[in-house]
Order: structure tokens, then sequence, then C-alpha cells
């Protein structure tokens, strides 16, 4: 199975500078806005500091347009979810042999991990940016666009 097309802004492809610019400017075009980037009121109050959370530290990168809403709000309630999951765990150990305990934790698992990739944040994709960081450690750089912009100088 192929994997997915990830963000200019984090991707370490090596392709030529002309085709990493047409891509960066096709994708802000197609990023749209990012002045609505808020917790849907559906959201509990729990799901709403995690959306915040992942929100704030997302912020500096600039990868985020008002269209992730949607995939932020899944990824909030999945944690939440599953931080409750592990609570009841906690409480109650005879859970954890429960076959629709474990289908439903799983569940939210699987979610979660499908919403990281979304939003190229699993640890494969953060590794590959701290990497590219920590070349250009010493320049003053003002977002993951400009560090992963100077990947093709190497």
């Amino acid at each position: 199975m192929a994997r997915p097309a990830k963000a200019m802004a984090v991707s370490t492809q090596k392709i030529s500078k002309e085709e990493r610019e047409n891509r960066e400017e096709t994708e802000k075009k197609i990023k749209g806005k990012s002045n609505k980037l808020k917790p849907p009121k559906y959201l509990n109050d729990r799901q709403k500091k995690v959306f915040k959370f992942i929100l704030n530290e997302l912020k500096e990168s600039d990868i985020l347009g008002n269209l992730d809403v949607f995939v932020l709000s899944q990824t909030a309630i999945a944690i939440e979810r599953l931080e409750s999951l592990e609570k009841q765990a906690n409480e109650d150990a005879s859970l954890l042999i429960s076959n629709s305990f474990k289908s439903t934790r799983d569940m939210y698992s699987k979610d979660f991990f499908r919403c990281c990739n979304e939003l190229c944040l699993s640890p494969q994709a953060r590794a590959k940016i701290s990497i590219v960081g920590a070349k250009d450690a010493g320049k003053d750089k003002k977002s993951i666009m400009d560090i992963l912009g100077d990947d093709e100088d190497d």
C-alpha cells in the first residue's frame, strides 16, 4: 500500500527546488485561511482543552488551516475517550479482559493514530522534522517551511 502524501512543510522528500516551490504555492492556496481554528461547540470541556493544546503546539509550524478543524476535533475526541477508558481500567482492572472494552479501546486507538497521520503528528514525522531542524539549529528560522525549504541545499 502506498504511503499518504505529506504537506511540503513536513516532507523531506528530495525533489527539485522548482517543484517544491510549485507544490508549496499550490498547498498554500488549497490550505485556505486559518482564522477559524476554534473547537466546535459539540466538544466537551476536556475535548476542547485537547483541541486547544494540539492547536497551540502546531501554531508555530503553520500547517493547519480552517479545514483541519474536523481532523483536530476527531483527534481530541479520540484522545479524551482513550483517557476515559484508561481511567476506567485503572479503577476496575477486570475490564482489561472484556472483549467489548478491548474492541472499544482498539477502535479509539486506531482513530487516534489515523488522525495523527493526517496531522503529521506521528513519531516518524516529528523525528524527520527534528532531524532537519537540528541541521539548521544555529540559523534563525521562523517556521517548519523555512527549515524544510533548505532541504535541497545539503
